[in-house]
């Protein structure tokens, strides 16, 4: 099914650490490939704030989104965003990112449990059962406590690890075994009024699944949740709006009528069409 209107809240410019293209040329490709919106999220980590210079990163985003956002004005809506990492970890440092720099869209996300590195790095093929049961349970613990906290728009990723332990690594999870603590988290999340997001980007990665699953975001519907982000997480241009249209057509099946942008942070519903 075709969509009238393509959002796309989440893509990262070279002013990611893992980006590739400027923010210029992302909007131009954005536009050419005829999306309503985007919201450029490049990533603050907060947990290695001074260490990884994510003070200059930060800036430097939000000073090339505002570049590109004049320069494209009547063509493309273009909003401010960041992908604030482990901001529970240092809440002072994050807060004051956030009353520094006046953000649209802010995605909180977690990438690595306190201490420790980014679960890409983890070595799943030497982490037993057990270790692994330990890691999510601490994992969805830390997403209660950021959802909790609630100085962010949206959940980013829900699932995140499983990119790597299920996906990139073949090793079996049964979300279920996790149902309390991720109802305690979306609990958390319609609490707080903040959005989920259904990030798109693992239907193209070994995981072949959106982060969160459609199981996860039909019991976020159930338990009275109404606020959808949707993201790509493209760090190519050639990767803006992928998987966007699936992603809208499985909100639709979670019960879902709109999706929601933010600007100024505040939400805005855009119906799905």
């Amino acid at each position: 099914m075709r969509y009238k209107d393509i959002l796309d809240m989440h893509t990262h410019t070279d002013n990611s650490f893992d980006g590739n293209h400027s923010a210029m040329y992302m909007c131009e490709c954005a536009a050419m490939k005829g999306l309503r919106a985007i919201a450029i999220t490049d990533h603050v980590e907060i947990d290695i704030f001074a260490k990884g210079e994510f003070n200059r990163w930060a800036r430097q985003s939000y000073f090339d989104t505002a570049k590109a956002r004049a320069a494209f004005r009547g063509k493309l809506l273009i909003l401010s965003g960041v992908e604030l990492g482990e901001a529970i970890y240092d809440i002072p440092t994050a807060e004051k990112l956030l009353d520094t720099l006046h953000y649209d869209f802010v995605i909180g996300s977690i990438h690595n449990l306190p201490g420790e590195e980014d679960f890409y790095f983890l070595d799943v093929d030497k982490t037993s059962d057990e270790e692994i049961r330990e890691i999510l349970t601490e994992y969805f613990d830390e997403e209660r406590k950021l959802a909790e906290w609630g100085k962010v728009d949206t959940i980013g990723h829900l699932t995140y690890p499983l990119r790597y332990i299920c996906g990139e690594h073949g090793r079996k999870v049964d979300l279920r075994d996790y149902s309390g603590q991720i109802e305690d988290v979306l609990r958390a999340i319609i609490h707080s009024g903040i959005a989920l997001e259904i990030n798109t980007s693992g239907l193209f990665q070994k995981i072949e699944s959106t982060m969160p699953p459609e199981e996860i975001v039909a019991q976020y519907r159930r338990l009275g949740g109404e606020l959808i982000t949707i993201g790509s997480d493209a760090h190519y241009a050639e990767h803006l709006g992928r998987g966007i249209a699936d992603g809208m057509a499985l909100a639709k099946r979670c019960g879902f009528c709109n999706l929601t942008i933010f600007e100024h942070r505040e939400p805005i519903q855009i119906p799905i069409e």
